[in-house]
């Protein structure tokens, strides 16, 4: 289902069943509902609702069991993207439960070249995640920009990687047009995460691959309990604020770091940041 151009859009109250492609992918629309749906996919590809460059969208009570992304966030790939500069804004995604069996429930990019802000999840409950719950990624050639993401009151009953992942440098396919330069490199900020709950958690966080080039500005994490295999990795992070993190169950550090700064990072021991997310792209 792929509306284009469209405005006041309205899915509600029906069943979808999808194989190894998008189910639900508005594009360039405005004004859309999607309301107690209940969306079943297999197979790589599989995702349940792709919005990608659309504005205002409320995506509610939703029932989402996939092969790959539940909910992916997009906005344009490459030069292209970035030259129609649409970008996904104003984002609302609540009381939904969300599985999958490859990839992410919640994907924000990896197409991000028009831009994604205000983004906002809440109340909602991950069943299981073959990666991580929510995974933030793009790549050093997409350009743009990512911020102001925030996520409250989560459930997380199965995560294989883990809860939150962020590779902002080295996701997705090579743009056959990329973004040259520094400016090819996404600004991201206001990122923040509050009242989660995990088990049979892979990793809590994962926030290694990240431009020094362009640190994210604002990551907040609070009030999270659990248990996980491992805890948090973060790199190139500014204004950083940890509280409240009670998790159990995790080998090694609780907290590593490489060039992070701000609230809550006492104690941590360095971190070797990936190659990717220390490297400047190709000029």
């Amino acid at each position: 289902i792929e509306p284009i151009n469209c405005t006041d859009i309205r899915f509600e109250d029906f069943s979808a069943q999808q194989q190894r492609m998008w189910t639900i992918h508005p594009t360039l629309c405005d004004n859309i509902v999607a309301k107690n749906l209940n969306i079943r996919s297999t197979g790589g590809n599989g995702d349940g609702i792709d919005v990608d460059s659309c504005r205002h969208v409320r995506i509610d009570n939703c029932d989402i069991d996939t092969g790959d992304d539940c909910i992916a966030i997009k906005s344009g790939r490459g030069m292209e993207g970035y030259r129609i500069a649409r970008p996904t804004e104003d984002v609302s995604i609540s009381n939904c439960t969300l599985g999958d069996s490859i990839f992410a429930c919640i994907g924000v990019g990896s197409e991000t070249s028009g831009g994604i802000r205000n983004i906002h999840i809440e109340h909602c409950k991950f069943t299981h995640a073959k990666t991580y719950s929510i995974y933030i990624k793009t790549n050093i050639d997409r350009g743009a920009f990512i911020e102001d993401i925030s996520a409250n009151d989560l459930e997380v009953v199965s995560a294989t990687g883990g809860f939150l992942r962020l590779n902002l440098t080295g996701s997705g396919i090579k743009d056959p047009e990329p973004v040259p330069g520094d400016e090819g490199i996404p600004s991201t900020k206001n990122f923040r995460f509050s009242n989660v709950k995990i088990a049979q958690c892979g990793r809590l966080i994962d926030a290694g691959m990240v431009s020094p080039v362009k640190p994210l500005d604002g990551f907040a994490v609070s009030n999270v309990s659990g248990n996980c295999e491992k805890a948090i990795a973060l790199a190139n992070i500014r204004n950083a604020s940890l509280s409240n993190i009670n998790v159990t169950g995790f080998e090694g550090a609780f907290l590593s770091t490489a060039d992070v700064t701000g609230t809550g990072l006492e104690n941590a021991v360095p971190y070797k940041a990936p190659r990717s997310a220390t490297s400047s792209p190709a000029r």
